[in-house]
């Protein structure tokens, strides 16, 4: 049968060629996969390194709000407004004050932002401006903040008061020489008392010393 021996080697060279494709498609399939493969990987090494990242971030925020601005060593400026105690915490004419600074506070609160004011009396900052304590009535009491805007509105508020700058630590600009008792006021006459409200109780100012931030 001399036909099936000549069609012997075609059917050997079509057998090798099918194989080498069938080679050849596997191959492409493989390096195909291969990228899918890495790129899961990859996800999946992202997806577990994510966590690590937030718990940081969060443990680095609970330090930070956790201390207190009044043993800060970070050197900072801070801005006032000083004046007589009596004056400052006292005078009928400034009942609004401590409204202000209650609601300042209830903001900063209910935005989660750390509070940078308080009500500083008899500041150890002025024994190094001899001339300007000299201009202050004793015993005296300063508003100190950070936000140099909202001292030019402490300062429109109150009128009578010194505006300053001073730049230091917390430590050292919050310090205070001597505090203001709760009683150191008369109280006022009743007779004479004629605003629509009661007046604030003697020592609302503790509240805003510095590390009573949470009062």
């Amino acid at each position: 049968l001399p036909h099936l021996s000549q069609r012997a080697p075609h059917s050997h060279k079509t057998s090798l060629l099918t194989r080498k494709m069938s080679a050849f498609t596997i191959a492409a399939a493989a390096a195909a996969v291969a990228p899918a493969k890495a790129r899961v990987s990859r996800t999946a090494v992202r997806g577990k390194a994510a966590p690590v990242r937030r718990t940081v971030r969060t443990s680095a925020t609970a330090e930070a709000t956790s201390a207190s601005p009044a043993t800060s060593t970070e050197t900072k400026k801070y801005y006032f407004c000083v004046a007589n105690a009596e004056y400052m915490l006292h005078d009928e004419n400034n009942e609004h004050f401590p409204e202000v600074l209650r609601e300042r506070r209830r903001f900063y609160r209910e935005t989660s932002k750390e509070q940078d004011f308080w009500i500083v009396p008899n500041p150890a900052f002025l024994d190094a401006m001899p001339d300007v304590k000299k201009k202050v009535r004793q015993p005296c009491v300063a508003v100190v903040t950070t936000d140099k805007v909202w001292n030019d509105f402490v300062k429109l508020r109150l009128d009578r008061v010194y505006k300053g700058a001073v730049e230091g630590t917390g430590v050292e600009c919050l310090k205070s020489n001597e505090l203001i008792a709760k009683d150191a006021f008369k109280a006022p006459d009743p007779s004479k008392w004629t605003a629509p409200y009661n007046k604030y109780a003697p020592g609302w100012w503790e509240a805003f010393y510095p590390g009573n931030e949470d009062a």
